[in-house]
């Protein structure tokens, strides 16, 4: 597999923010987002003067830290490469709990059927909105086929996605019922203005089960930093 980096850091957002665990990022996607914060591992020959490292599996599961065995899989899109199977699979072997932050237009549900402990992995799926460029992209079908461990994911760049991120959210909360998969929502990052607006139209819109979030990543380190 081609790697953009592999290191251990608090994990920035999500289920998982604030604890420990290691990142594998590989390269390429599918999409363009007009907000991507890692066109590094994208399009490394044009973004990055630090080049990708073609590794084996067993290689990359050599960096996995022990002592907390949380990875996520990140990148790109984790999910256009056949080994990611393999890679998983081995990860949820060794016991570790996986997290694929997916860009929502690849297969999820046909991904975890390929999966021996698919109990071990969970998917942050983005729905991209109006403001990324690509919201036509997404593979709806994942939408309707999230696990209550799973996350969906919004970043909000305008009022016009957060319009839509809250008809979303509303008809997710109400297809799964008690068995709806985490929701977080955050800005684009920059976009601090949009943050009350975002809090106050969650308690209009009675959004109880929705979770804002920042990437804290982003704030203990300089926003543009690679391995953390």
């Amino acid at each position: 597999m081609l790697i953009s980096e592999i290191f251990d850091s608090i994990d920035g957002e999500g289920v998982r923010a604030g604890r420990l665990c290691t990142f594998i990022r590989v390269v390429g996607c599918n999409l363009r987002c007009s907000y991507c914060d890692s066109m590094y591992a994208v399009e490394p020959e044009k973004y990055s003067s630090i080049r990708p490292k073609e590794m084996g599996i067993t290689e990359i599961l050599s960096y996995v830290n022990r002592n907390y065995m949380r990875v996520t899989l990140t990148g790109g899109e984790p999910l256009l490469f056949p080994e990611t199977v393999q890679l998983v699979n081995r990860l949820c072997d060794m016991g570790c709990e996986v997290n694929i932050e997916t860009n929502g237009s690849c297969d999820v549900v046909g991904f975890r059927n390929l999966i021996r402990n698919p109990d071990r992995l969970f998917f942050t799926v983005d729905f991209k909105l109006p403001s990324s460029g690509e919201m036509y992209s997404m593979r709806l079908s994942n939408f309707d086929n999230l696990r209550k461990n799973d996350v969906l994911k919004f970043v909000i760049g305008t009022e016009e996605d957060l319009e839509i991120a809250v008809s979303l959210a509303h008809n997710a909360i109400l297809k799964y019922g008690k068995d709806a998969p985490y929701i977080y929502c955050g800005t684009v990052f920059g976009g601090f203005e949009l943050r009350d607006v975002i809090a106050e139209f969650m308690k209009d819109a009675t959004l109880a089960d929705v979770r804002f979030q920042i990437q804290m990543h982003k704030v203990i380190w300089d926003p543009n930093a690679r391995g953390v």
